[in-house]
Parts: C-alpha cells; structure tokens; sequence
C-alpha cells in the first residue's frame, strides 16, 4: 500500500476514521467532490440524506476504480454536509451504508458542516484523495 495510515498516542481513539494518512508512494489520485448525483446528472434522494449518502460512496467507488484503484486506497476523505442532526440521527445506517462500499476501512476523514452546497437539492458532498499503487 502507498499509505499507512497512523494512530497515534496522545490523541484521542478514533472511531470511523484514521487520524494520519502518511502518502509513501504510488501514485496520489484527487477525486473531486462527488455530489448525489446518478449517471444522468439526477439528484438521487431529494431530502433523504441517508438515499443521498449512499449514493455519495457508490460515486466515490466508481470514481476510483475509473483510475484503476479500489476504495480501500483513498487515504483521505473531506465531509462536506448541509446539516449535522441529520449526521447524527442516522449514523448506524450511515455506517451500514458506508461499509457496503468501503467494509470495515477508515481513512483519515474530516465531516465539515456547510451552509449550502452548490446544488441546492444536495445535502452532502465527498471528495477525497487515494493512493493507487
């Protein structure tokens, strides 16, 4: 792997993330913020941030296998939401949601809240960077 992702002491445990992704080689892949958007450019799940988050990490897995990598390669995930309760009221499906794409893998990850997204009807935004060896 061109990553390690780190730990450490004196920091709090993390849970759901990584607090370091150390980049030692392979090649660094910038996916772009990926809205909810379907093939057709559709925003999936109007006012479902649980329909929204879903599609969310199914674009971000075929964003990163259209680079040749898996998603178990992205060093780093950036968070962008719209509205923080509905993070917090969903976070066992959320996680369910997110495990069906990435498994039991927590990169260093980083959940913004924002007052608007550049599409009025998305409630979350991803972007993230990986590391393809």
């Amino acid at each position: 792997m061109g990553f390690e992702l780190i730990n450490p002491v004196g920091l709090e445990k993390p849970v759901g993330y990584a607090h370091v992704a150390k980049i030692t080689g392979g090649t660094i892949v910038h996916v772009a913020g990926q809205a909810p958007f379907d093939e057709r450019g559709q925003v999936v799940g109007k006012d479902d941030f649980v329909a929204q988050f879903r599609q969310v990490v199914r674009n971000l897995k075929t964003a990163i296998e259209a680079a040749g990598g898996r998603p178990d390669q992205y060093a780093a995930l950036t968070i962008y939401i719209t509205n923080l309760e509905a993070y917090w009221n969903n976070t066992k499906i959320l996680g369910s949601a997110y495990r069906e794409v990435f498994g039991k893998y927590f990169p260093a990850i980083t959940l913004v809240e924002v007052k608007r997204l550049y599409n009025p009807d998305c409630l979350i935004e991803v972007s993230g960077i990986a590391v393809i060896d």
